[in-house]
């Protein structure tokens, strides 16, 4: 018996309310899944990176510690307290500090007071370490060393706060993924540093006579965390085509910033040339340190003028437009690690 007119009318409206329904329930759950943040988005607590921060504090306060002894209890910049200091503290602080500032990207409290924790650092040492240096009679070192870390309890913060901003904005919805990432590769730096440090200790460690040799094991050391540092500021803050590098297509101002990297990569190696001696020149660690603040200097300009430029591009531009990441490369970013 064919339907009436009214009976398929009826049936066309309960189809169409069926539909309906299947469409708000299907709209809500997109929606819902756009509005509601992932896990990765979600700023987690300061209680998660908690241990990570005593750690570093700890470290850093041994560091400074031990050089407040060296300035007030002994003078002794060339005895063996001195060089088991810049063998066991020195180094890993700043792998410590660099490296908990970028593996805190998805908290922002912690990413905060670790570079507060890393300014603290430089303060006590700009305190403590050109009297170090005074006492025992190396007066221009002193002065470099307080001016220096004058300089650095500076400038390190302005670096990492915006590399930390840029990169926050960059990876945006993978910030714990990126966070991770750098956690692995800050542990790799201090694993090598750890092997340059027992290796340095194992050769000996007698007064004035081992002094240069520690002085430029200290000097590779200390190079490898302020270059990792500097290339995340490039590459994946500024957001450096790495392939357009490789074929020298860059601007005038990204080579200037690769090549001050460059510079403090081969004054870092020279530092372990001299490391690798048995008996090396006191004049030349000296050398090979004052060229390593000076690479270390010039990278803070250029790249902290990349900083900027990337940061006023990057804050001008619509959500739509952010540059892609360049998957977190790093100089030990080594395939297959």
């Amino acid at each position: 018996m064919p339907a009436s007119a009214d009976e398929l009318a009826d049936l066309e409206a309960r189809l169409l309310a069926k539909q309906q329904l299947q469409f708000d329930a299907l709209q809500k759950r997109l929606l819902g899944s756009v509005a509601a943040p992932t896990a990765e988005e979600i700023d987690q607590p300061f209680a998660e990176y908690a241990r990570n921060f005593y750690v570093t504090a700890a470290l850093m306060l041994c560091l400074v510690a031990s050089t407040v002894y060296l300035a007030f209890i002994t003078a002794g910049l060339y005895g063996n307290v001195s060089q088991v200091t810049m063998l066991a503290f020195m180094p890993f602080v700043y792998t410590t500090g660099f490296g908990l500032v970028f593996t805190t990207l998805d908290c922002e409290i912690a990413g905060r007071r670790a570079v507060q924790l890393v300014r603290g650092c430089h303060i006590g040492m700009m305190l403590a370490a050109p009297i170090v240096f005074w006492r025992a009679g190396e007066h221009g070192d002193a002065l470099v060393m307080f001016f220096s870390f004058a300089l650095d309890s500076i400038l390190y913060p302005w670096l990492l706060k915006t590399i930390c901003g840029l990169l926050r904005t960059r990876y945006e919805g993978s910030l714990t993924a990126q966070a991770q990432f750098y956690t692995s590769r800050a542990l790799k730096i201090a694993g090598f540093q750890l092997v340059l440090s027992v290796s340095a200790a194992a050769q000996g460690i007698d007064g004035l006579d081992t002094f240069p040799r520690i002085w430029a094991t200290l000097t590779f050391s200390t190079a490898l965390p302020q270059v990792w540092m500097f290339l995340i500021g490039v590459f994946d803050a500024c957001g450096v085509d790495h392939h357009a590098a490789a074929k020298l297509r860059v601007s005038p101002l990204q080579a200037a910033a690769l090549a001050s990297c460059g510079a403090l990569i081969l004054s870092g190696l020279a530092g372990y040339v001299l490391a690798e001696q048995r008996d090396p020149s006191e004049k030349a660690a000296r050398l090979v340190m004052y060229v390593m603040f000076i690479a270390v200097y010039l990278c803070m300009l250029f790249v902290g003028r990349l900083l900027c430029g990337a940061r006023k591009t990057i804050s001008g531009a619509s959500p739509s437009v952010k540059p892609k990441p360049a998957g977190g490369l790093d100089v030990f970013d080594i395939p297959g690690a």
